[in-house]
């Protein structure tokens, strides 16, 4: 692994919080899973992003996985998967985050969202 990927993972792992549903022992795959998140939290200071993950009736048909990420600034971004197997429920709420973040990056750099001019 790279010192960027670690870096990306650090930020993750000291502030990502297991909630309801969750052990320690699931760590390492949910840190695994939403390392992409963690390269788009890089231009925030690592201690004013939270991000908390729980889970909802963990193994059943209708389980509900939940990603809550608070940054400075900026209302709580929540993304949410029904999903019943963990691993695509992990995927899905990674890739809403991502959305969503790219959403406050569009938003508070507005040049991003214009078409370029010749």
């Amino acid at each position: 692994m790279t010192d960027s990927h670690h870096e990306h993972e650090d930020i993750l792992g000291k502030q990502l919080v297991l909630g309801t549903g969750f052990t320690e022992e699931d760590r390492h795959e949910i840190l695994e899973r939403l390392t992409p998140v963690g390269k788009r939290l890089r231009s925030y200071p690592g201690d004013s992003v939270e991000l908390r993950l729980s889970i909802k009736n963990r193994g059943e048909e209708t389980q509900r996985l939940t990603l809550e990420c608070v940054l400075p600034g900026v209302e709580p971004l929540v993304a949410n998967s029904e999903r019943p197997d963990l691993s695509s429920a992990l995927t899905e709420v990674r890739e809403d985050m991502i959305h969503e973040l790219e959403r406050v990056k569009t938003r508070r750099d507005p040049r991003h969202d214009r078409p370029h001019r010749p």
